[in-house]
């Protein structure tokens, strides 16, 4: 095995990672260039497959800068490579990129150097970020679920009110009878949704992109990330979202070596919800007045007091790093469950809501034309 891996390493030309060849429509994504986690996931495993086969820093990052697929990121390895041959800390180059990396990656990677054990800190972030991986679709996934079919159901009303009702509108013209009153407020929604398609279609986006805005700032931002803890079901998913990542974060930087009060400040850094950074870093601050973790964690009220208890445990026993991967394990397990209930409850709930609206709008439809059927075989 290191043999093959040190022929691919003799087999790359050490020139750099070329130019970049960007397309025309690249410029028009936001998010290009962006290295995703799952990218940094892959150059961390090659990363430890290079070291722990005996290949130099230098000759893996050479290497490496060749074999992402992001442009950005080969630039940036290239980059660190030449930094790291002029005799800076790989750590360093890494924290200049801050927004690709974290200070999590980074201090790590320091902890690695330092100690003469990259290969077993580049495991054990490989690990966390292929568990991060895990979380983040699942949840993304069962967030993404009620949004997929409710597009879905706006797309099916859409067409209806557009292409269907109007040509009803015009047979029922024709007949220039009285409607029923539940048809002509059909026939009204779908006169003012065909007459505004195009002013409603840019009040929408410009409503998206206001929202988009608005939370790019700190108040904004603060403002939606405690909405986001308050809708129910999903609520309670997010925040044992972040408390799972949080706790999972900071038992690999304390098993590591780091000092729990930097560790909980490094973890902080990563913690996604502006409201729970905020109760965590207040933690911080009891812990550093002397308070133990469990209390401080029991003031600030994010956890549950089973959690609490197990890292109150594991202070008074020595293996706090143990518990607080127990406790990450307990909310991921506590997200799987969520995820089953909320499947369970939005897919009925939809065709229910679904089957109401397009019922209504069939019986109005038909309304008038049962009415007609009356006057034509002599009915009342």
């Amino acid at each position: 095995m290191p043999s093959d891996i040190q022929k691919q390493v003799d087999e790359v030309q050490h020139d750099g990672p070329g130019p970049e060849n960007r397309s025309i429509l690249s410029y028009l994504n936001p998010f290009y260039g962006t290295v995703r986690t799952s990218e940094l996931l892959l150059f961390t495993k090659y990363f430890a497959s290079l070291s722990r086969a005996g290949i130099a820093v230098l000759r893996s990052l050479s290497t490496l800068s060749r074999q992402m697929k992001t442009y950005r990121l080969r630039k940036i390895i290239w980059d660190s490579k030449n930094e790291v041959e002029g005799g800076s800390p790989l750590h360093m180059c890494f924290r200049k990129y801050d927004d690709v990396f974290g200070m999590l990656y980074c201090n790590l990677i320091r902890v690695g150097e330092e100690s003469g054990r990259l290969v077993l800190v580049l495991d054990r972030l490989s690990a966390l970020l292929e568990r991060r991986i895990q979380v983040r679709r699942k949840v993304i996934g069962a967030m993404t679920y009620p949004g997929i079919i409710t597009f879905v159901a706006a797309l099916v009303m859409i067409f209806l009110l557009t292409f269907v009702i109007p040509q009803f509108k015009n047979l029922f013209q024709q007949f220039n009878q009285q409607l029923p009153w539940l048809t002509q407020k059909v026939i009204d929604v779908s006169s003012f949704l065909t007459d505004n398609f195009f002013t409603i279609l840019a009040v929408v986006i410009g409503f998206f992109i206001l929202i988009y805005q608005i939370n790019q700032t700190k108040v904004g931002r603060r403002i939606f990330d405690g909405w986001k803890l308050k809708v129910p079901v999903f609520g309670s998913l997010h925040q044992k979202y972040v408390i799972a990542l949080y706790a999972r974060n900071l038992a690999t930087l304390f098993e590591s070596g780091i000092n729990i009060v930097s560790a909980m400040n490094i973890s902080n850094e990563a913690v996604e919800n502006v409201v729970i950074q905020k109760s965590l870093e207040d933690v911080v601050h009891e812990v550093e007045g002397g308070i133990p973790i469990a209390k401080a964690l029991s003031k600030a009220q994010i956890m549950p007091e089973l959690s609490v208890q197990m890292i109150e445990v594991g202070e008074e026993s020595g293996n706090l790093d143990e518990m607080l991967t127990r406790v990450a394990e307990f909310y991921e397990d506590e997200i799987n469950f969520l995820i089953d209930q909320i499947t369970a409850m939005v897919e009925p709930a939809f065709i229910v809501v679904i089957g109401a609206i397009t019922g209504v709008i069939v019986l109005a439809m038909y309304l008038p034309i049962f009415r007609m059927a009356k006057v034509v075989t002599g009915g009342r």
